[in-house]
C-alpha cells in the first residue's frame, strides 16, 4: 500500500509541476505582421508573401497580397504573426496553372536572391516592402 500511495504522490506532483511550468517548451510568443507591398511604387496585388527565418530554425510564414497590396503573414495551422526573430522574405505571382506570368522582379522570388530582410518582433508589427524593378 506504501508503494502505491508512493507512486500517487509522485505522480501527483508530476502534475502540479507540469501545470504550473508547462511542458518545458519556451514561451515562443507572437508577432503579428501586417503591411503593403508595392511595385515601383504600386500596389502589389494578388502576390504569395513568404517570411523563412534567417537561421534555418523556427516556422516559415505566408500570406498573399489583396487588391491593394495589403497582406498579414500566418503560420502553423493558421495562427496569425510570425514567431519573433529574423526572416528572409520572398514573394511570388506566378500562377501557372491560370498561366499568370510572374511580375516580380527575379531577385525577390528565391531565398538566394533576395536582399528583402526584416525583425519581427513581438507585438504588432508593420512591414511595408517596397520593391523595384532597378537594380
Amino acid at each position: 500500500m506504501k508503494i502505491l500511495n508512493r507512486k500517487l504522490n509522485c505522480v501527483l506532483l508530476l502534475m502540479f509541476f507540469v501545470l504550473a511550468f508547462g511542458c518545458g517548451g519556451r514561451n515562443i510568443g507572437d508577432g503579428k505582421v501586417t503591411g503593403i507591398v508595392t511595385l515601383d511604387g504600386s500596389p502589389l496585388v494578388n502576390a504569395s508573401i513568404i517570411f523563412s527565418p534567417i537561421d534555418g530554425q523556427g516556422l516559415t510564414s505566408m500570406g498573399s497580397t489583396d487588391s491593394s497590396g495589403k497582406y498579414e503573414i500566418f503560420y502553423a495551422d493558421k495562427k496569425n504573426g510570425a514567431i519573433p526573430g529574423r526572416y528572409k522574405v520572398i514573394l511570388t505571382t506566378e500562377q501557372p496553372m491560370e498561366n499568370i506570368p510572374e511580375s516580380v522582379p527575379k531577385k525577390y522570388v528565391d531565398l538566394t536572391t533576395t536582399d528583402l530582410e526584416f525583425e519581427v518582433k513581438s507585438g504588432k508589427n508593420t512591414i511595408d516592402i517596397k520593391l523595384t524593378t532597378k537594380n
